[in-house]
């Protein structure tokens, strides 16, 4: 199951916090399509977190992980890491 790292958490928790996202809305990650079929995750906060959707957790800060994500990062760790741009979040492999 994918793995969520404390770094990660704290920047997830600051997002929610800066974009005043209610605590009842899900942290929730899923599949989009980039251009070419390539396969990309979209992380957004979600008022609903469908049923069959995996949760990982790092503390209090719960991921759902939608149904066609979980084997793909079923061996990830979720970070953040710094850039030009600000803050990315990253999938390592685990």
């Amino acid at each position: 199951m994918l793995q969520v790292s404390e770094k990660a958490a704290m920047a997830l928790e600051a997002i929610r916090r800066t974009e005043e996202i209610p605590e009842s809305h899900g942290t929730r990650l899923s599949e989009a399509t980039q251009p070419g079929g390539d396969l990309a995750i979209r992380l957004e906060f979600v008022e609903d977190v469908p049923q069959d959707d995996e949760v990982a957790e790092q503390g209090d800060t719960e991921v759902y992980v939608a149904p066609a994500l979980v084997e793909p990062l079923a061996e990830a760790v979720m970070d953040v890491e710094d850039t030009e741009e600000g803050l990315s979040f990253v999938f390592r492999s685990g």
